[in-house]
């Protein structure tokens, strides 16, 4: 009786073992954000999601992804989250965003909290600010041979102006580690 119970919790543990988390799905199926870029408008916000582009990644590039942006407005960060994956074949993931640029020289307090309250963004994110519109702070990521997140994070961290570059992060600038 005892090797019939253990063969059975045996079973079940390989059973539970092989199946793969619900959640989970293709690697395709998401659009990964590498960089955000947010202004302020009359009526809410744009947000300029930079993605990443497996299309025109090379095999041998490795890491090196380039990304392609689309841009989105909405009155609220989860409002131009939702028009995305309205039109869009993919869902959002946040996972891999390394930069976020809110432009025209001002950050919003009230897209910070959003921010800081999304699950999926990381506090490490580096925030900046560019006196740039969106539109003119994107215009060289079609040019660039990498995203544009890692162009702009590999950016600050390589400037001598910078000497902490993780004091830029969302946690550390807003308290929240």
């Amino acid at each position: 009786m005892k090797k019939i119970i253990i063969s059975l919790l045996m079973a079940a543990v390989t059973a539970a073992a092989l199946t793969g988390c619900k959640e989970a799905g293709d690697i395709e199926d998401s659009s990964y954000v590498l960089a955000m870029g947010i202004e302020k408008t009359e009526n809410g916000y744009l947000i300029d999601y930079s993605c990443a582009d497996f299309s025109k990644a090379q095999d041998n590039q490795g890491t090196k992804v380039p990304s392609k942006s689309v841009v989105y407005s909405g009155r609220s960060f989860n409002e131009t989250n939702q028009s995305f994956e309205q039109t869009q074949p993919k869902k959002l993931n946040f996972g891999h965003l390394k930069v976020i640029v809110f432009t025209n020289g001002q950050i919003d307090d009230t897209m910070i909290e959003e921010l800081l309250d999304h699950s999926e963004i990381a506090k490490s994110v580096l925030i900046l600010k560019s006196k740039k519109q969106l539109k003119e702070l994107f215009s060289i990521e079609k040019d660039l041979p990498v995203s544009f997140g890692e162009y702009m994070a590999k950016g600050i961290e390589s400037s001598p102006k910078v000497k902490k570059p993780k004091d830029l992060s969302l946690g550390r600038i807003y308290g929240r580690k």
